[in-house]
Formats: C-alpha cells, structure tokens, sequence
C-alpha cells in the first residue's frame, strides 16, 4: 500500500475518513499497520502491503462460500484464466478483453478500479492504457487470488491491491474515472448493493463496464445452447438490468460467445455498458 493511499480509501461501512496507525513501511510502501476510522472507529488491518477491509459479520453465505472456494483453487483459476484460455482461445481470449477494457474508454492518467479482480487478469490491459501516470485499484474477497494478482504487476505500474467484499467497497465516492467488473456478479450475495457501490465511486459520467456468464436470449433452444446450459447453469444468468440503480444511465448490453480452439463455444456473456448520472 502507498503511503498516500489513504486519501482514496474510506470505511466500507459509513465512508469515514481514515487514520493510519501502528505502520510499518519500506521507501513508499506500507507493509504492516492499520487503518482506523475517524467517525466510527473500526480497525482494518494492513498485512504484507494489502489492506483488509473485509466485513466477516456483512458477509452473505454465498459470499462466504465463494472466497472459500477461490482461496483453495486460487492456484489452478490463475493457470486456466490467464495461462491455459489464452492459449486454447488461439489468442481470442486476450483480444476480447482487450476490447472490454476498450469499452471503459480510459486514457493516460486515469484512475480505474478492477472489482474482483481475481489473480489479475485484467491488469495488464487496463495498466497500459492508463500508463505511469494512472492508477489501478483491483480488490477482491479472496485474499488467495489477490496473491497470484499481484504478480501481474510490472515494474513502473501503479497498481495497488485490496481485500473488500464488492458489496462494501472501501473507496471514497466519485473518485474513479471507470469501474470495471469481470465474472462475479452473477453468484453475489448483495447484488443490488454491488451494482449501486461501483457507481457511487465512479465520478460523475464515469464508465461502468460488467461482464458475466449469460446465453443471449432466444438461444437457449439451439443445440449449441442447449449444450452450453447443461455444461454450466451460470449460462442462464441474464443481465441485473432490473436492479440497477437510477444513477446508471447510457445503459447498453451486448452479447458474445468465447470459442475454444477457434470455433467450440465455451463461454457465453453479457456485457453491461453505463454510465453514472
């Protein structure tokens, strides 16, 4: 955590200011301490340059068990999302996601989040097109995939991490330029309370992108959708449009399909494009 990260982040309950204490740090770095809310008091720890910022008494079951899950399995979803799909995509994987970042509409010098960031699949095209004069902030509820994440940054990235539940973010409001959320919405617990948190630290008419598992609609009859929906119930899921709060504006959806080795379907999503009011 850099030294002057506190002045972005704020208590993920009542979006206090906050105080370090007890730190300890190596050149700009601060490796160990805490962080203390000035108006209602609660401690979150700083442990090996991450803060924790995760509410165990806020956190639903289904939150619960999906940190669980990738704490365990941390090591092999970074070998399949960022070693084996790219490769078995025949490069597509890479390129469609360069497009997503693409959506956010980002420039140099910009300050973006990466919600659920996972073992950092998304850095390094975010890092690259806001440079070394932007900022990347990437948190996840899994402390065992930030581990991984961290090894996507490169030497002059200013890219910081830290451990929150999506529903609770700790940033303070309208402080980032574009959200970007990749693969989580459809199993959180507090979906509702998500979607309005990654607006509110959007400034205003900052881009919010949201990508997830979702068979377009009419497909679900055709053979390569009935296939898909037995591989993964998740591929039922459509896009939270209902629940969106009524800050999000410019609202777009599109649909596609992820081939493995160049034309088996794999991986059907949606994507959300919007934009706060």
């Amino acid at each position: 955590m850099k030294q002057d990260s506190s002045r972005f982040l704020c208590c993920p309950i009542c979006h206090g200011e906050l105080s370090l204490d007890r730190k300890t740090a190596s050149s700009q770095e601060i490796i160990t301490g805490s962080l203390i809310c000035k108006n209602c008091n609660r401690e979150y720890e700083i442990e090996d340059g991450i803060p924790d910022f995760l509410l165990t008494d806020r956190l639903r079951e289904a939150d619960r068990r999906w940190m669980r899950e990738y704490d365990k399995m941390a090591r092999n979803y970074d070998l399949v999302m960022c070693h084996l799909l790219p490769f078995f995509s025949f490069g597509l994987e890479p390129f469609e996601r360069n497009r997503w970042v693409k959506r956010l509409r980002i420039k140099q010098g910009d300050m973006v989040l990466d919600v659920s960031t996972g073992t950092g699949r998304n850095i390094p095209f975010i890092a690259s097109k806001i440079g070394k004069g932007g900022r990347l902030f990437a948190m996840d509820i899994s402390r065992g995939v930030l581990d991984y994440a961290r090894r996507k940054v490169k030497q002059g990235w200013n890219v910081e991490f830290q451990r929150a539940n999506a529903s609770y973010l700790p940033y303070k409001t309208g402080i980032f330029d574009a959200v970007m959320h990749v693969g989580g919405i459809n199993t959180f617990g507090e979906k509702r309370r998500a979607l309005q948190e990654m607006i509110r630290v959007a400034k205003p008419k900052g881009r919010i992108v949201i990508i997830d598992e979702g068979l377009a609609p009419g497909k679900e009859k055709s053979f390569i959708g009935g296939f898909l929906l037995r591989l993964n119930t998740l591929y039922w899921c459509k896009p939270p449009i209902s629940i969106l709060p009524r800050e999000a504006g410019n609202l777009r959806v599109n649909w596609g399909i992820l081939p493995l080795l160049g034309f088996l379907p794999f991986w059907p999503y949606y994507i959300m494009e919007l934009q706060k009011f």
